[in-house]
């Protein structure tokens, strides 16, 4: 997994929203407004936790290959649909869908699908439209769709200085479903990423600063959720801002990435409209900048472009 350590703090308190709204956030904040998969999204930021190696497993591939998991092996599989577990006094789920030709002969990409605030996993649990996921990763990827405790990825009715819990809790709920994937099916473990809109959008963010399994992001209309001298890693990155939401918040988020993969602030056109390739990036962590023209929504080009540039990694 190529990451590279964060060598510097960014001054920033993480004082501006990310609401579907488009305004700011400070504190609890913002105008709670109804997102494009039923739900609502009152804003956004803050803290993480610890990386971890998922039990430190050794390569069930061989020395000619990629790293596998364990599930290559010996994995039982696992049901598409939903699955339900408890964890750290929650009921918590997620949607599973497999690659269509899925066996355990090679192993496969994962992503991780993330709602935005208010959301639920009917968000990205689509097959046709702008969030159809499914049928972006269907040949290519396990595709696992997230689900936040109570819809939010962070609680605005609890004092701020709360929120790193909880943000710990969401973590803890990824590594247990990944640790769930390694175990049961054959997954390609250089190449498990996040994407996310909103709330979703700024957890992928807190995924990608502190699991350095993560290995790129795509994320629209996102802020920072996290402690920046926390950071244990950097990730490619593709993001996402709307011109009619474009507030200094998410301009942060944008740039803190774009910093911390060494890339300068010039750039250069790239695929899809209307998209930039910043200059200078580490060449193993490009990061993609597209201003879609609208407000606090996915944008038509975001579930291909995603697709695609999680592919440059496969």
């Amino acid at each position: 997994m190529n990451t590279r350590p964060l060598l510097f703090a960014v001054l920033l308190a993480v004082a501006c929203g990310d609401d579907d709204g488009g305004g700011t956030d400070a504190g609890r904040d913002a105008s709670v407004v109804r997102d494009a998969g039923g739900g609502t999204d009152a804003g956004e930021e803050t803290d993480a936790a610890v990386a971890i190696d998922a039990g430190g497993e050794e390569d069930a591939g061989t020395d000619a290959g990629p790293p596998r998991s364990p599930g290559c092996v010996d994995g039982a599989g696992l049901d598409e649909g939903e699955h339900t577990f408890s964890l750290d006094g929650n009921d918590r789920r997620y949607l599973l869908y497999l690659p269509t030709d899925y066996s355990r002969d090679r192993a496969w990409p994962v992503v991780f699908a993330l709602h935005g605030n208010g959301g639920s996993v009917s968000y990205w649990n689509s097959t046709t439209g702008d969030r159809n996921v499914r049928g972006a990763f269907e040949d290519d990827a396990i595709l696992v769709i997230a689900e936040a405790i109570d819809g939010a990825w962070r609680d605005y009715d609890m004092p701020s200085d709360t929120w790193p819990a909880r943000i710990e809790l969401e973590l803890n709920y990824f590594d247990a479903i990944r640790d769930e994937l390694r175990g049961a099916l054959c997954v390609k473990d250089e190449a498990i990423f996040t994407m996310g809109f909103s709330g979703g959008g700024s957890f992928s963010g807190v995924l990608a600063c502190r699991r350095d399994w993560i290995r790129a992001m795509a994320v629209g209309g996102s802020v920072i959720y996290f402690d920046t001298d926390a950071c244990t890693s950097t990730p490619a990155s593709w993001i996402t801002i709307g011109t009619e939401e474009l507030v200094a918040g998410r301009e942060a988020f944008r740039d803190f990435f774009r910093d911390a993969a060494g890339c300068e602030a010039t750039s250069m056109p790239t695929n899809p409209e209307p998209c930039i390739a910043y200059d200078g990036c580490d060449g193993a962590t490009p990061v993609h900048y597209c201003q879609h023209p609208a407000g606090h929504v996915w944008p038509s080009i975001g579930t291909d472009a995603a697709h695609a540039f999680f592919a440059r990694f496969w």
